[in-house]
């Protein structure tokens, strides 16, 4: 793929996304746009944070607080989607902590953090 296409790639996600969020309520869309600092910083939580899971977790699970915000009526989150947000950052960290556990030793070796790895290094800052 050559760089203009990649870009335009990029252009036509961003348009599409763009036309599904004008479609959505106004308080929905409040909610979407909350979302864009989360997965600015994403990139940066492996290197910041030995929590990067919980990070993911808060960015890939906020389809449940749009979806919420998108069929509530006034403007409001219904309870129900605050829960299963918060069960699906849970399932998250737990999944992506599985994961990052067949990682662990390649991100030692670049010092990238994770859950996997907290328990270790913290061990060794401890012990």
């Amino acid at each position: 793929m050559k760089l203009w296409q990649a870009w335009a790639w990029l252009l036509l996600q961003c348009l599409v996304g763009l036309g599904t969020l004008m479609l959505f309520p106004r308080f929905a869309q409040y909610v979407a746009l909350a979302a864009v600092p989360l997965v600015a910083l994403y990139p940066l939580m492996k290197r910041i944070t030995w929590w990067p899971q919980a990070w993911l977790g808060l960015v890939f699970s906020w389809g449940a607080l749009v979806g919420g915000a998108a069929v509530a009526w006034p403007a409001h989150m219904p309870w129900e989607n605050v829960a299963l947000y918060a069960g699906c950052v849970l399932w998250t960290i737990a999944y992506d902590t599985i994961y990052a556990l067949q990682d662990r030793e390649d991100d030692a070796l670049v010092g990238v953090r994770s859950t996997a790895r907290a328990s270790s290094a913290t061990a060794g800052a401890f012990g």
